[in-house]
C-alpha cells in the first residue's frame, strides 16, 4: 500500500517539478537558517575551548564587572569601561601560590603602514609574563622585555604581518597602532588558536608594552589581570584568596570578577546557549512559514486534482491510499526543500569561513537535526490536505470539470 502511495507521490512531484520547488522554498530558507545558526554556534563553543586550552595551564582570570548564576553576562567583561587598575596586579602577586601575573588591555582600530592596512588586528597591551605563560613561536625577531615597558615597540601576529608587509621581514619597521607609531620587533609564527579577547585569533594580535600602549592611547584601561599559579597549586584553591586581594584594592568593593578556566568556559557556555535558543525561536519560525507554504501549495493540488482522486476511487483505491498519497507528497517536498536548504547552509557556512574570522562547523549530526525537524513540520503541515483529498466522494469527483 504505502509502495503505491510512495510511487503515485513521486511521479505527482516528478511531473510538476516548478510547484515542487516553490512549495518547498520556505523550507529551504528555514533548514538553511538551522544549519547556519547551529553550525555558527558549534565553531564558537570548539573556538572557546581551544583558546582557553591556549591560554597556559593553572589560570585565574580577572575580569571587570561583577558576574552572578542570575547574571553570567556583563558587557563590561568583555569590552568598554573597566573597573580594574594597576594596583591590582601588585595585589594579585602578593597572593601565595601565584607565580605570575600579566595584565591585558585591548585596543580596537587595526594597525597601518602607508596605504596598507590591518582592519582586523586586535591590539594588546600586556608584559613580557604574558609570553612566559602562553609561549609563542616565534618567526622574527624577539619579544619585548621588562626594560621596554615604557617603549613603543610592538610585536605583530602572522595576519597583520602579512597584511601590512607581505612576505618580508618587518623587524625594524614602524607601524602606526591607532595611529601611533610604533616599532616591530618580532613576529609571531602561525597559530590557529581563537582570542577571547575580541574578534579574531591569537594570528591576528599584535602585542605592544601595556603602559607605553597606555600612555599612547590616553588611557589607563586594564581589561583583564591574568595571574598562572605554581605547577603544584590547584587554581580552584587559591581563586578565593586572589578575589580577596583584589576586593581590597578596591577598597572593598566587588566590581570585578574572579574566575578560573572551567568557570569561564561554563560563562561562555551558557552566554551561548542563551543566543543559540533566542536564535533557535526565530529559525522556527521561519519553519512554521514554510510548513504553512507546503500546506497551501498541497491544498490547492487537491483541488486541481479532484478528478484523478475520483478516477483512483473508482478502480478500488481506499482512503487511506489517498491520504498516505497525499501526505507523502508533502513529505517529499519538504524533504525536497530542506536538501536545498542544507545545501544553501553549508555553501554560507563555507562563505564565512572563508571571509571572515568566524569558523562554522557543520556536522553530520546538524544535517540530520535540520533533515528530521524538516521531515516532522512536513508531516503536521501535509496531515490536513492529505484528508482533505481522502475524504472526497468518487462520484462528485468524477463529476468535476
Amino acid at each position: 500500500m504505502l509502495q503505491k502511495s510512495f510511487h503515485a507521490a513521486l511521479e505527482s512531484i516528478w511531473m510538476t517539478p516548478r510547484r515542487t520547488l516553490l512549495s518547498g522554498l520556505g523550507m529551504t530558507v528555514g533548514v538553511a537558517a538551522i544549519v547556519i545558526l547551529i553550525s555558527l554556534g558549534k565553531g564558537v563553543q570548539r573556538d572557546v575551548v581551544s583558546q582557553v586550552e591556549a591560554l597556559g595551564v593553572n589560570l585565574v582570570i580577572v575580569l571587570p564587572g561583577r558576574l552572578s548564576p542570575e547574571n553570567p553576562f556583563n558587557p563590561m567583561s568583555f569590552i568598554g569601561l573597566s573597573t580594574l587598575r594597576e594596583s591590582d596586579i601588585a595585589a594579585v602577586m602578593q597572593v601565595p601560590g601565584v607565580r605570575r601575573v600579566a595584565p591585558i588591555m585591548f585596543v580596537a582600530g587595526g594597525a597601518q603602514r602607508g596605504d596598507r592596512w590591518a582592519d582586523a588586528a586586535l591590539i594588546l597591551g600586556t608584559t613580557p609574563e604574558w609570553f612566559q605563560m602562553r609561549p609563542h613561536t616565534l618567526k622574527y625577531g624577539r619579544v619585548f622585555t621588562a626594560s621596554e615597558a615604557e617603549q613603543f615597540v610592538c610585536v605583530l601576529g602572522p595576519k597583520p604581518a602579512e597584511q601590512l608587509f607581505g612576505t618580508a621581514n618587518p623587524v625594524g619597521q614602524q607601524v602606526l597602532l591607532n595611529g601611533k607609531p610604533f616599532r616591530v620587533i618580532g613576529v609571531t609564527a602561525e597559530d590557529t588558536s581563537r582570542s577571547l579577547f575580541g574578534s579574531g585569533g591569537f594570528e591576528f594580535a599584535i602585542y605592544a608594552p601595556i603602559r607605553a600602549l597606555q600612555r599612547a592611547m590616553g588611557s589607563q584601561q586594564i581589561h583583564r589581570v591574568i595571574a598562572q599559579t605554581a605547577p603544584d597549586v590547584d587554581p580552584a584553591q587559591i581563586q578565593a584568596q586572589i578575589k580577596a586581594a583584589v576586593m581590597r584594592s578596591h577598597g572593598g568593593s566587588e566590581d570585578f570578577s574572579v574566575l578560573t578556566q572551567e568557570e569561564l568556559l561554563s560563562r561562555l557556555f551558557t552566554l551561548l546557549q542563551i543566543v543559540s535558543v533566542a536564535l533557535t525561536g526565530i529559525t522556527s519560525i521561519a519553519l512554521v512559514v514554510g510548513g504553512i507554504g507546503v500546506m497551501n501549495v498541497m491544498l490547492m493540488s487537491v483541488t486541481e486534482r479532484v478528478r484523478e482522486i475520483g478516477i483512483r476511487k473508482t478502480v478500488g483505491a481506499q482512503q487511506r491510499d489517498i491520504f498516505w498519497q497525499f501526505l507523502i507528497e508533502a513529505l517529499l517536498i519538504a524533504f525536497i526543500g530542506g536538501a536545498m536548504g542544507v545545501l544553501l547552509g553549508w555553501g554560507v557556512c563555507a562563505l564565512i569561513d572563508r571571509l571572515t574570522v568566524l569558523t562554522p562547523l557543520v556536522t553530520g549530526e546538524t544535517v540530520a537535526l535540520a533533515l528530521s525537524v524538516c521531515g516532522l513540520v512536513g508531516l503536521i503541515f501535509g496531515v490536513l490536505p492529505a484528508y482533505r483529498a481522502a475524504r472526497k466522494d468518487p462520484v462528485e469527483a468524477l463529476r468535476y470539470e
